[in-house]
């Protein structure tokens, strides 16, 4: 699924792991004349797909709206 959000495009997947449904983020923005990917997986696990995909855009949401600050992702 695909959204525009704060001038951010965000695509939200879930992928299906043995525990359940795992969300992960696609965030696509420009800043300081660049385009910016951020691909981002929640160490979470949902019951289903929808629960999975919905939480992980409420993620981006709340990234964004905090500044995008650092993920420590490697």
């Amino acid at each position: 699924m695909h959204e525009d959000y704060k001038g951010h495009g965000i695509h939200h997947t879930a992928s299906f792991v043995p525990d359940g449904w795992k969300p992960h983020l696609r965030v696509v923005y420009s800043e300081g004349g660049q385009h910016i990917l951020k691909n981002i997986t929640i160490d979470r696990v949902f019951s289903t797909c929808d629960e999975a995909e919905q939480a992980g855009l409420a993620y981006a949401h709340r990234w964004i709206d905090d500044g995008k600050p650092n993920l420590g992702l490697g």
